[in-house]
């Protein structure tokens, strides 16, 4: 398969209820120079059967096979690093979200135009949970972030929408951005805690009217969550720390504002994770 502008790869398993609504979205965006890539993980469903009917109508389509089941962020991580070989730029996509029809055309002019980030990524519109549909949008604390880190303006929480991990990447920042997904351990709060990072960094473009659909209700939350004392504050210290040990990477500031960093990465874990101590910590 020849190489496209844009590698989206789609880390699947038993995914075989929306991967096809997917696929349909992907293939009617009006930015058409992409690639697609099922990295299907030992699937027991009819996730192959679908994948295997559109890579035979549209050439643009493939699939990495998976034998043995990898754990979720195992699986990810070899999702990322197909994305990073086959084309400039890459993007992950889940099995069951979708986009407006120019989202990935938005972004990838972002990226183009700014050449000084890696990563583009849009306003997230929440479906199918017990909240109702809403709207996830940076706060304006995410701008010129490091320029207000060195005046001592550290905001309480650095809100940003987790769903830009599946915005755009540049390819050549995937090792950075992989070694961020492993390192706390567990696929809860990993995309967020990969994306702090170039957050931090100011190397994420916001595109407000490009349009990510997530769709909630996965109960991810019970399958990766911390249980038990222990594991909770182990999951909040872990977090807290993973981002702080970030500020090495920037300028040299008063011990003053890295005790703020500090407690903003500490606040940042417990809205995170969703883990609170005595109701508030």
């Amino acid at each position: 398969m020849r190489d496209a502008k844009v590698a989206v790869v789609i880390p699947v398993h038993n995914g075989g209820k929306t991967l096809a609504a997917t696929l349909d979205d992907l293939l009617h965006q009006t930015f058409q120079d992409f690639s697609i890539t099922i990295v299907e993980n030992a699937s027991t469903d009819d996730t192959i059967a679908i994948a295997e009917r559109y890579r035979a109508a549209d050439p643009r389509v493939s699939i990495d096979y998976g034998i043995d089941l990898l754990p979720v962020l195992d699986n990810f991580i070899r999702a990322m690093r197909i994305g990073a070989s086959r084309g400039k730029y890459f993007m992950l996509r889940a099995c069951d979200d979708t986009a407006e029809p120019d989202y990935l055309e938005k972004l990838v002019a972002a990226l183009d135009a700014r050449p000084d980030c890696q990563m583009a990524g849009g306003t997230t519109k929440m479906v199918g949970g017990i909240k109702g549909e809403r709207l996830k949008r940076p706060s304006p604390s995410v701008a010129n972030f490091t320029k207000n880190y060195v005046a001592g303006q550290i905001p309480r929480n650095l809100t940003f929408p987790a769903e830009w991990l599946y915005g755009l990447f540049r390819s050549e920042c995937e090792l950075r951005l992989r070694d961020r997904w492993v390192a706390l351990g567990t696929a809860a709060c990993a995309a967020s805690y990969a994306v702090f990072d170039f957050v931090i960094h100011e190397e994420v473009i916001y595109v407000p009217d490009a349009q990510f659909i997530f769709v909630e209700g996965s109960d991810s939350w019970k399958t990766y969550g911390a249980n038990g004392f222990r594991e909770k504050l182990r999951r909040r210290l872990d977090y807290s720390l993973g981002c702080f040990a970030l500020r090495r990477s920037l300028p040299a500031v008063s011990t003053f504002t890295t005790i703020r960093f500090f407690l903003m990465c500490l606040s940042d874990s417990r809205r995170k994770t969703r883990i609170k101590f005595l109701g508030f910590l």
